[in-house]
């Protein structure tokens, strides 16, 4: 079986469980799904979105790299086990844990849990930098996500350590250790509960928060439309949240001209200068050409060429203005 098909059947069997990673999303510290994203992969798994990158495909090759140098710097032993699901909180709630840590002399008595990370990239690394590098890594250095993670598998677990650890490219692994903590446990079971009996069980979507996630979700949930007739909302409620919207949509637009002035202000003073520096800020002015496709012109001259290499994409969007 290959790595990317073994990972498929991962993900299916992951939607019938609130897991690591659907928790930090259910307290707000995911940044890559929310509350509506995870209900709608609980409850209609055929939309849910399969989502692929060259960076998820790297992370899944390097878990065993980072696992063997775990155990090279460690002298401690580890194995990748099935998922863990227990039913004893009122909801299923699951731990897909990367390893299992145990002594070398007791190979197969789990002493805690390991979480591998790739982080290469640039933002990567930085959300692994400790704020003192001379005093070595804390709890309290794990990136929010990350930490939620793995204070979710010691709760489902029950045991009593776990290490957080990344390749950030460097010459040796960053492990962060994390132990239980009660309170944090206490929050995360119970935003679990609430949000499998008040959302799932019953079949209502949470409220979209306002991320990529949940504009995803929400394409996913209705991507047929009727055109016509329009429906009339007769509703004090979706009144009250069209205010919202208008009123936020006046902002931005007063925020994007105070912002374009000052730009405007600063090019001014800049003048022929590329680069300047105020309090502190580095401010840079500097030519930037690109060359672009005219794509009206291809499909007028070359109208094969342009459908050939045309892929049509569709998506919903949203727009207000004055009915008459």
């Amino acid at each position: 079986m290959t790595t990317a098909t073994a990972h498929a059947e991962f993900v299916a069997q992951r939607r019938a469980y609130l897991g690591g990673t659907d928790i930090g999303a259910l307290i707000g510290v995911s940044p890559w799904a929310s509350p509506l994203s995870v209900y709608l992969d609980k409850v209609a798994p055929e939309q849910a979105e399969e989502k692929d990158s060259l960076p998820m495909r790297r992370g899944l090759v390097l878990e065993r790299f980072i696992a063997d140098e775990f155990m090279r710097e460690t002298g401690l032993v580890c194995w990748h086990p099935a998922p863990i699901v227990r039913t004893d909180w009122g909801f299923p709630a699951g731990a897909s844990i990367d390893y299992l840590v145990a002594y070398p002399d007791h190979p197969r008595t789990p002493i805690g849990l390991m979480d591998a990370k790739t982080a290469m990239s640039f933002y990567g690394r930085r959300q692994w930098q400790a704020p003192d590098p001379n005093r070595g890594y804390e709890e309290g250095d794990l990136p929010d996500a990350y930490y939620t993670q793995l204070a979710w598998y010691l709760a489902v677990t029950e045991l009593p350590r776990a290490w957080g650890v990344a390749d950030t490219g460097d010459d040796s692994l960053i492990k962060v250790p994390v132990k239980p903590n009660a309170q944090v446990q206490a929050k995360l079971i119970d935003a679990g509960l609430r949000f499998w009996t008040d959302h799932v069980l019953a079949g209502i979507p949470p409220e979209p928060t306002g991320t990529d996630s949940d504009h995803d979700a929400l394409q996913r949930m209705w991507p047929e439309t009727v055109p016509e007739p329009p429906v009339y909302i007769e509703d004090p409620v979706a009144e009250g949240i069209l205010s919202d919207y208008l009123a936020g949509k006046a902002r931005e637009e007063e925020g994007r001209r105070i912002a374009e002035q000052a730009k405007q202000r600063l090019e001014s003073i800049m003048g022929e200068n590329e680069r300047a520096v105020v309090g502190g800020w580095q401010l840079q002015w500097k030519p930037v050409t690109s060359n672009r496709i005219d794509s009206k012109r291809l499909k007028a001259e070359l109208p094969e060429v342009a459908a050939q290499f045309s892929k049509p994409s569709t998506s919903r969007r949203f727009d207000v203005k004055e009915s008459s």
